[in-house]
């Protein structure tokens, strides 16, 4: 059963305040006006992309995270 998510007016009034409140204060980004674009070469993606498909990147992963557990959760 899926969750529906509903904001009451007078709730939807405040996080609007708050919002204009934050953009106006200059603690708002503005929305991105492109797509994200890779700054990596077409070449180190596909390197990359076969360091991940080879299974290399995730037998390299596990043994980071052998020798540090916690940086399984971050």
């Amino acid at each position: 059963m899926p969750n529906r998510l509903t904001m009451s007016p007078e709730l939807s009034e405040v996080v609007e305040r708050a919002r204009r409140a934050a953009r106006d204060a200059g603690e708002l980004l503005d929305p991105p006006t492109e797509p994200p674009r890779s700054h990596l070469s077409p070449e180190m993606r596909a390197a990359l992309a076969d360091w991940k498909a080879s299974g290399d990147f995730d037998r390299a992963l596990a043994e980071v995270i052998a020798d540090d557990p916690e940086l399984a959760d971050q």
